[in-house]
């Protein structure tokens, strides 16, 4: 890692897996940070076991999700419910500044690695726990995934139109959402224990940071201004907010107009390939035939490319974008452009393209420093370097069935 990385020397034991928590630890890895992901073969990260495969082709380290969350992270294979797995846990934990966990609550306890036994050993250490629904309440011991928690916390009620049932928001939302303010907590308890030599727990439930998202509604609603509905990709603030069709299969364009000069800019380019409709002659329609108005530019913006038609509504001053793919983001010269994605190599799956930070420091700049961890690659390397384990230990330590 660059000496200048901005986490360099925090050292991070992440027992955390799926998506909320190893996103987390992932921002870590990826500035400096020394982070070991522990795992099993016998219970592997349930997104190891998930698409998509590199090439298709199924197997325990050909995941693209798991690839992309657990960039620059070692991996190690340890038996939780063995017997002996304290005597490569404990160890872990004396070394870490940081554990990190996304277990339903009391799993770690059960195990005898809950935070009050890791203070006991490392007064310094900060734990982070990230689960769906909290340590405390009625559900806290529920099991629940990130699907259960934008419904929970409010997100179905918001999506989707009002004459058809809630349309799931992309993947499990909270997963991308909790980690932002998982980070930021982590961020503040390090600079706490910098200036007091102090360690603390920190519980992170995905469904309250899910509705802190929607806290402009809840305002709403409590100063009697009425729950939000369901409304598409409508805005009743807006002359027209909409996702229109463009040339080719499953193509399409966003675009806003929020002045009469945006309404008249955006017009006058789509005239260019077809008249429009009497409707759109008056900004007014907006207001009064919404439907029969998005209709009308729909008509309209299906006889462009939505790249050509990007192009000509921005330099007409009309914000637009066009609805970009997994294929179109890969090539996106924007993105190019701005070293967002880092080649890395990885032994099974070749070189691949993965997410690097969407911020950028001045003086301490991040770096992927490798690809994701295969299953248990680096478990001798850690505990022999790191850790400090006789080569003999570690060999005992495999033949009884504690790293596996």
């Amino acid at each position: 890692m660059s000496r200048s990385a901005i986490f360099e020397g925090v050292k991070v034991a992440d027992f955390t897996w799926a998506a909320a928590g190893p996103i987390i630890t992932k921002q870590l890895a990826d500035n400096g940070a020394t982070v070991i992901k522990i795992e099993s073969t016998r219970h592997p990260d349930s997104v190891r076991l998930g698409g998509p495969f590199k090439d298709g082709v199924r197997g325990i380290n050909r995941s693209g999700f798991f690839a992309d969350f657990n960039s620059s992270k070692l991996g190690i294979a340890i038996d939780m419910n063995h017997a002996r797995a304290a005597e490569v846990v404990l160890p872990l934990a004396r070394w870490a500044d940081v554990v990190a966990d996304s277990f339903r609550p009391r799993v770690m306890d059960k195990w005898g690695f809950g935070y009050r036994r890791l203070s006991e050993i490392n007064p310094a250490v900060i734990m982070v726990s990230s689960s769906l629904y909290g340590d405390t309440g009625p559900w806290s011991t529920h099991p629940g995934f990130g699907a259960q928690g934008q419904a929970i916390a409010g997100f179905h009620g918001l999506t989707g139109w009002p004459d058809r049932p809630p349309a799931v928001p992309k993947g499990a939302y909270t997963d991308s959402v909790s980690p932002r303010f998982g980070m930021a907590a982590l961020a503040a308890a390090l600079i706490h224990r910098e200036r007091t030599g102090q360690g603390q727990h920190i519980e992170l439930a995905q469904v309250d940071t899910g509705v802190m998202f929607l806290s402009a509604e809840i305002i709403k609603l409590q100063a009697g201004g009425g729950e939000t509905v369901r409304a598409g990709n409508a805005d009743p603030r807006a002359l027209l907010h909409a996702v229109l069709p463009c040339k080719g299969e499953d193509r399409w364009i966003a675009v806003e107009l929020w002045s009469h000069e945006q309404w008249h800019a955006c017009m006058e380019t789509l005239a260019a390939r077809g008249q429009p409709s009497a409707v759109l002659a008056d900004p007014a329609a907006a207001r009064h035939a919404p439907g029969a108005v998005e209709h009308a530019v729909g008509e309209l913006t299906s006889q462009w490319d939505a790249f050509e038609l990007t192009d000509a509504l921005r330099q007409a001053g009309v914000p637009a974008g066009a609805c970009l793919r997994g294929g179109d983001l890969l090539a996106d010269p924007v993105l190019r452009e701005r070293g967002h994605f880092w080649p890395l190599a990885h032994p099974e799956m070749g070189t691949l393209d993965y997410n690097g930070p969407a911020y950028r420091f001045e003086h301490t700049p991040s770096r992927l420093g490798a690809a994701a961890p295969c299953l248990g690659a680096d478990t001798d390397d850690v505990l022999g370097q790191v850790l400090g384990f006789a080569s003999g230990q570690i060999g005992e330590l495999r033949d009884c069935g504690v790293l596996a």
